[in-house]
């Protein structure tokens, strides 16, 4: 299975785990994003590949977001954008990595030849990345509403 696939693969079931939640993905990028319903607050999930992939192991992570005019930048006006969000990603002191939250640490999935042999991707996702997803969605919702605190390993 090539790298186009996989990952193909990755943010279809990143969207369908994240769409109930309300998120929508940038096109066909490895952005998802939610806005409340004033668009002063927005969260975010991207898709990170590593740049050390090979032909025999991919590896990426999430980043994640959770921005609104409470937080100190000047990417946006009065309403946030998706690009505002992109924007923001790019920062590190207002993105996080889902290591530290969902994983105790800085964390990369790592896909090979033999967790495919052994899980298949779709045993994998199940296995290894839906439950993060899940709670990524609540941790953001609970940025976005106040109710928790930004969590920066």
């Amino acid at each position: 299975m090539d790298s186009t696939e996989i990952y193909g693969y990755i943010l279809s079931r990143v969207e369908a785990d994240l769409s109930p939640c309300g998120y929508s993905r940038s096109g066909k990028g490895t952005l998802f994003y939610r806005f409340t319903a004033d668009k002063r607050v927005g969260c975010a999930v991207e898709l990170q590949r590593s740049l050390f992939n090979s032909p025999e192991s991919y590896s990426f992570t999430f980043n994640l977001l959770c921005v609104g005019l409470r937080d100190p930048d000047d990417y946006y006006g009065e309403k946030l954008t998706v690009s505002a969000l992109k924007a923001c990603m790019k920062n590190p002191y207002l993105a996080e990595r889902i290591g530290p939250l969902c994983r105790g640490g800085d964390y990369w999935w790592e896909i090979t030849e033999e967790f495919m042999a052994e899980y298949g991707l779709k045993g994998y996702y199940d296995r290894f990345i839906q439950g993060d997803m899940k709670k990524c969605a609540a941790y953001l919702d609970g940025l976005a509403a106040g109710k928790e605190k930004r969590y920066m390993g």
